[in-house]
């Protein structure tokens, strides 16, 4: 649930709240996971699966099949994998968090549908280089833009794979006017923007980052593939 906008917020005020909002996102991804999927329905309004899958969205309307699985990092309660089995997608979990585990386990075996997943961190992933066709992400913890997760995504990422991260940023719209939350919902700076933009590169891809328009608000989007050329833009 902590977005990399929140995050990076900056100011006396602001670094205090930021502290005390990280504790709580690292309550809900252990010990109080299962009540995860509960808080994210009530502070999106009951949104929050609409604009996760626009991950879906983009992997199906960016990437071609290569005959290669696709891998969702930091699954959570797995919600997300269980969407894209059901569109016949073959897919990966890596999650960190053993609560998450159990509880996105519990979901599968209702719904029979059995993902393959890894508990590990992204930082040092269990895969052989260049085995998956996609890569995708939602609403990611800051460890997402670390030098470290980045390179390993580029390295288990095929030459034609593609990397979307979907909820950097949300910022719910009201009469077509953004209505900023802080540390919940606002939209990035130039700066910001441009920081991501700059660690994406700096790992080896090439790099879009747009809005989405999606249940009343505007989501971000990111979608990175490997550079094939120096241009630092897909």
């Amino acid at each position: 649930m902590q977005t990399c906008v929140s995050f990076y917020a900056s100011g006396g005020i602001e670094r205090l709240l930021r502290c005390g909002y990280a504790w709580a996102c690292e309550r809900l991804y252990h010990e109080l996971a299962w009540q995860y999927d509960r808080v994210s329905c009530i502070v999106s309004l009951g949104r929050w699966d609409a604009w996760r899958r626009v991950a879906l969205d983009e992997i199906k309307a960016r990437q071609k099949p290569i005959g290669l699985p696709m891998l969702e990092i930091g699954f959570g309660t797995g919600d997300l994998l269980i969407a894209a089995q059901r569109l016949g997608l073959s897919v990966f979990g890596l999650e960190l968090s053993s609560q998450m585990h159990a509880v996105a386990s519990a979901k599968a075996s209702k719904e029979k549908l059995e993902a393959p997943r890894v508990q590990a961190t992204a930082k040092a992933m269990p895969f052989a280089d260049g085995c998956f066709g996609a890569l995708l992400a939602t609403f990611p913890a800051p460890f997402l833009l670390e030098a470290t997760t980045l390179g390993e995504c580029a390295r288990v990422l095929s030459a034609e794979g593609l990397f979307v991260v979907v909820g950097l940023w949300v910022t719910p719209l009201l009469a077509g006017r953004r209505i900023n939350l802080p540390l919940l919902y606002t939209a990035p700076s130039p700066s910001l923007s441009a920081f991501w933009m700059e660690v994406f590169v700096s790992a080896g891809f090439a790099v879009d980052i747009q809005d989405k328009v999606v249940a009343n608000a505007e989501v971000g989007v990111l979608v990175a593939r490997k550079k094939a050329n120096n241009s630092g833009k897909i």
